[in-house]
């Protein structure tokens, strides 16, 4: 299990030369975000980042909604104090509210198999419309990433296994995101997977 300090972040997150993805990545993830949940008729007003690293995405998303509300945590104390988020983990994580859009992005690996079947239902519990989920899988280790850049010190499982967790509290709209199965929003039949 890695540790999440300042050399993991400067490793993978910061350095140009050995970073995953480049800053406009998470940008541009934020802008589809907000177009396919304006188009859909479902901005948020609430955002939950759960397990939000530097919270890159934060920019993009506060670009698209102005008046959002953001709240992040991570189990990174690093990151935490650099940037003022909460400390806990997934598991420890207590809210009594519910979140228009809850993130989930490159957490989930580095979880055991009893730790990441139970954060998806944490997941379902803290979302109250709409879940952007995003893992590494085996089959992105084997096909997709790049390994030289992708942390491998993970525990790699199958997309089926995620999507057989995911399905019965979310329907799979497609770019990782996630309606809850109860939430009244209308997706056509070759818009969802």
């Amino acid at each position: 299990m890695p540790v999440f300090d300042a050399d993991y972040y400067d490793r993978y997150y910061f350095s140009a030369a050995t970073r995953i993805a480049e800053p406009e990545y998470f940008d541009r993830l934020a802008q589809f975000v907000a177009a396919y949940l304006n188009l859909l008729g479902c901005p948020p007003e609430t955002v939950l980042d759960a397990g939000c690293g530097a919270g890159m995405i934060h920019t993009g998303l506060r670009q698209a909604w102005p008046e959002v509300r953001i709240t992040a945590f991570d189990t990174s104390e690093y990151v935490c104090d650099r940037y003022g988020w909460t400390h806990s983990s997934l598991e420890d994580f207590e809210s009594s509210d519910t979140y228009d859009l809850v993130i989930c992005y490159d957490v989930l690996q580095y979880l055991d198999r009893g730790a990441a079947s139970a954060a998806i239902e944490k997941l379902s519990d803290l979302s109250s419309a709409v879940l952007l989920f995003g893992v590494l899988t085996k089959e992105d280790w084997q096909q997709n990433c790049d390994q030289e850049r992708t942390d491998g010190r993970a525990h790699l499982r199958s997309a089926a296994w995620y999507r057989k967790r995911l399905k019965d509290q979310f329907r799979n709209i497609g770019g990782g995101i996630f309606v809850r199965r109860d939430v009244d929003v209308v997706t056509y039949a070759l818009e969802s997977l």
